[in-house]
């Protein structure tokens, strides 16, 4: 089986999914990082023990599972693995609220935020370090071939940056999320930059 073959196998069997998958970690301070998932994705505790708790923002009975395995090792950066999980809203106002709900409410503040091209997004850390990214995407799904076909993103495959302070500002003075949601022209931000986990 070629590379190609497997992720053709893969492509198929997403096709089935009745819902999207839940995300597991382990963890030696289960509540607190319970707690922070939480408080970012507006949800609750589904279940809560000291070996494993589940949080769920939806009908599904966990979409974060955190187990508190004895002699889990605390996170090395640069390390192999899961470099981060995203989380979409339906649109801009959406993902604005919550960047501004979880900074004034619960002080917590994002690493990087950047127009992609395809998705402005916002990058958070969670108490363990495992990164997360809240996004809304840019281009309605229906056009995401032609999207990737225009060049944009071959020629800028990174993005540009954008300050969450001035798009909430801009977006309440009226301006389109349409017009907000088009990546800007610059010069995408140097890799040293992004935030390492």
């Amino acid at each position: 089986m070629t590379f190609d073959d497997l992720l053709e196998a893969i492509g198929q069997g997403l096709r089935d999914f009745k819902a999207a998958p839940f995300y597991g970690l382990f963890f030696a301070g289960i509540y607190t990082l319970g707690g922070w998932y939480a408080k970012v994705l507006e949800g609750e505790f589904m279940m809560k023990s000291p070996l494993i708790s589940f949080v769920t923002y939806d009908t599904e009975h966990h979409r974060i599972a955190i187990l508190a395995l004895p002699g889990v090792q605390p996170h090395v950066d640069m390390t192999c693995g899961l470099h981060h999980v995203a989380f979409t809203y339906d649109g801009l106002g959406d993902l604005m609220h919550t960047y501004n709900r979880l900074k004034d409410e619960h002080g917590i503040t994002p690493e990087f935020c950047i127009n992609h091209g395809p998705t402005t997004s916002i990058y958070y850390f969670d108490p363990d370090k495992n990164q997360i990214e809240l996004q809304v995407d840019n281009v309605p799904e229906e056009k995401f071939a032609e999207y990737f076909e225009n060049g944009e993103f071959t020629e800028n495959p990174i993005g540009i940056k954008f300050d969450p302070d001035e798009m909430t500002a801009r977006l309440a003075a009226g301006e389109s999320e349409e017009s907000l949601l088009k990546r800007p022209d610059g010069t995408p931000p140097d890799l040293s930059e992004f935030p390492v986990n």
